[in-house]
């Protein structure tokens, strides 16, 4: 395994008492993706890094697992790693990107758990956590970061998407990425409501790949965005999420696309 990964174990509950479950996320699956991670020099001295836990909630067996790079601007054949981790146990790195996957700048990382003749698992259990952070800028201690929400590609399937909660002023500025995961090259427009004012802008992101743009405009109090596949064969194989950071700490955070019911 690379440099600086920590292998834990899982205490796993054996009953379930509560009527329902609290959160949202899968907790298991055969296949996630983590929709931007990185080791990217950023503003005012910040350089970030990915926080990165992978659990595998397997209690009968062992797993091995495919982490795939889909690097920013550019698809194609996408970097691979693979690795086992033993059942009910986890792996983590605070540099995930850097030493195990052996990549720098940003991208997103589809985890798919394999067979051990590498196909397609379906009996994958996997869970992750993702969070991107930094130094605080001139300072050798204390962090800032943002997390962002990892989503099974089970739950992965739509036209257009919606990002809300994201802030654009003196204080702020506000990014928009886009994975696609079809292998074709897709097109998407991203259209800013901004206080009475419609912003329009168009991205081609290549095929399994993701794409980071700034919205340009005058400050903002209250965002919303929309994003739709305008491709001629339009896929549903993507996401979006929308990113805001202070300007002055690097301190940050994010919002994933949603589906307007």
């Amino acid at each position: 395994m690379g440099r600086n990964l920590r292998v834990f174990l899982l205490s796993i509950g054996l009953a379930v008492t509560a009527a329902a479950q609290l959160t949202t996320e899968r907790a298991g699956t055969s296949q996630l993706l983590i929709p931007a991670a990185g080791a990217v020099t950023g503003a005012n001295g910040t350089f970030f890094r990915s926080d990165i836990n992978v659990v595998n909630y397997r209690t009968d067996a062992d797993q091995r697992v495919r982490f795939n790079w889909l690097p920013r601007g550019s698809g194609g054949t996408l970097p691979s790693v693979e690795m086992v981790i033993p059942k009910a146990t986890g792996v983590s790195s605070e540099d995930f990107v850097t030493n195990v996957l052996n990549q720098t700048d940003l991208g997103a990382i589809l985890v798919t758990a394999i067979t051990p003749d590498g196909q397609f698992d379906p009996s994958g259990k996997l869970h992750a956590t993702a969070r991107i952070w930094s130094n605080q800028p001139g300072l050798s201690s204390g962090t800032v970061s943002q997390t962002f929400p990892i989503i099974s590609i089970n739950d992965i399937s739509s036209s257009g998407v919606r990002i809300l909660g994201q802030r654009r002023d003196d204080r702020y500025h506000t990014n928009v990425g886009i994975i696609n995961l079809n292998p074709s090259e897709q097109t998407y427009q991203i259209s800013v409501q901004a206080d009475g004012r419609i912003e329009l802008q168009r991205i081609v992101v290549a095929g399994l790949s993701m794409q980071q743009v700034l919205l340009i405009g005058p400050p903002a109090n209250n965002l919303q965005i929309a994003v739709t596949n305008v491709s001629g064969v339009p896929s549903t194989s993507w996401i979006a999420y929308g990113s805001s950071v202070d300007n002055t700490t690097g301190d940050s955070w994010s919002s994933l696309g949603f589906v307007v019911p």
